[in-house]
């Protein structure tokens, strides 16, 4: 399928739904904005107080309150965020499916020591791998600043300009290796999404086989979207932007997954259904 078709189909997918999926949008900036209103209520609180409370990495990392702080952050994002994203991406497959997402809420609400653990690692383990990987640019990044940027009224040697060069050059080829690696981990979220009791290491496996090949598909796929990205700046627009994005990500999954796109959760539901009561 072209990005055209893809698109068509999306819109066909939302089509009637358009107030459902705004909503499921709508919420999910709302939880969000949560997050940002507590943290300007704590830097208010702390300069109150005449506690020194910002937001440089210098202080984050390097002062005991900005370490804790940061852990409180790490364990809102992977115990609390993370979760309720799983749950927004999985209603929306519903939507996608053409299904009433009630009962797969649900069942996710009744079965949530079982699934939010699942889901959370789904969500945090490929993020950590991304990290990993990016390391390496920001050694790169690194470099470029201390020999261009950080020593430029200094006599640049040739060593100085070897490693110079060296670290633009790594810099880029590196930046394409993340992208690559990015991609390759693209279906893993369908993965999950379809089947929660599956290996995420499986997946994550899974998903590179899917897309091994597929890697300029997909990024012709999501640069088709930047025309949208000045719509962005009125802020509103992202409300009905996101769920057409999705859903359109939706019909790309599909269409690479192939057999793989088999949905567990209606099996899953209906098991449930006649056991639980």
């Amino acid at each position: 399928m072209t990005n055209k078709e893809i698109k068509a189909k999306a819109l066909s997918r939302i089509s009637g739904k358009w107030g459902t999926t705004v909503s499921l949008s709508v919420f999910k900036s709302a939880f969000l904005l949560v997050f940002v209103v507590s943290e300007i209520i704590l830097y208010l609180l702390f300069d109150h107080f005449g506690i020194e409370y910002n937001y440089y990495p210098s202080f984050m990392i390097g002062t005991d309150l900005g370490r804790f702080m940061l852990s409180i952050r790490l364990m809102l994002l992977i115990f609390l965020y993370f979760p309720e994203d799983y749950i927004m991406r999985r209603l929306i497959l519903d939507l996608y499916f053409g299904r009433n997402f009630v009962e797969t809420r649900r069942y996710i609400q009744y079965n949530s020591r079982e699934i939010h653990p699942k889901a959370t690692v789904s969500l945090a383990l490929p993020v950590l791998l991304k990290i990993v990987v990016f390391v390496p640019i920001m050694v790169g990044v690194y470099g470029i600043y201390y020999w261009g940027w950080a020593h430029r009224d200094d006599t640049l040697t040739t060593l100085g300009l070897f490693v110079f060069m060296l670290s633009i050059g790594f810099t880029i080829v590196w930046a394409g290796v993340f992208i690559r690696f990015c991609i390759s981990l693209a279906m893993t979220r369908y993965i999950m999404l379809l089947n929660p009791r599956a290996n995420i290491f499986d997946a994550c496996d899974l998903s590179r086989r899917i897309m091994d090949g597929k890697h300029m598909r997909y990024l012709s796929f999501v640069l088709s979207f930047v025309k949208y990205l000045p719509a962005l700046l009125l802020f509103y627009p992202i409300y009905v932007l996101e769920p057409y994005y999705k859903m359109s990500c939706c019909v790309l999954a599909e269409e690479f997954m192939g057999d793989y796109w088999q949905d567990k959760y209606p099996a899953m539901i209906k098991r449930w259904n006649k056991y639980a009561h």
